[in-house]
């Protein structure tokens, strides 16, 4: 019995861990921006490479305010509502106006 039980405790402790990791990894906005909006934005090509300090926050918040990505390609199918937030986020935080403003662009 205690071995059904230990076992059983290993499988959702490990079930609970692929979770956690999933879900931390799917809110980290610079990992998803550099590998999923890299995944176009290479910076050859009809999309360009974009830095953070590119822009100030407010035009980054206005950009998808205004859902202005539809003019070219539609991401509603690409990004989940958290990535689209938690890309907005390290956008905005590490823009041109921000207390940490960040260069690393898709390059």
């Amino acid at each position: 019995m205690l071995r059904l039980t230990a076992k059983f405790a290993v499988i959702i402790f490990v079930c609970c861990s692929f979770y956690i990791v999933n879900v931390s990894i799917a809110l980290d906005g610079k990992g998803i921006y550099l590998n999923k909006c890299g995944a176009c934005h290479k910076g050859g090509g009809q999309a360009k490479a974009f830095a953070p300090t590119k822009y100030a926050s407010t035009q980054w918040n206005r950009f998808f305010r205004r859902d202005k990505h539809k003019r070219k390609k539609d991401i509603t199918d690409i990004f989940t509502d958290d990535e689209v937030k938690a890309i907005i986020k390290y956008l905005c935080d590490h823009a041109a106006d921000s207390d940490q403003p960040e260069a690393v662009g898709l390059r």
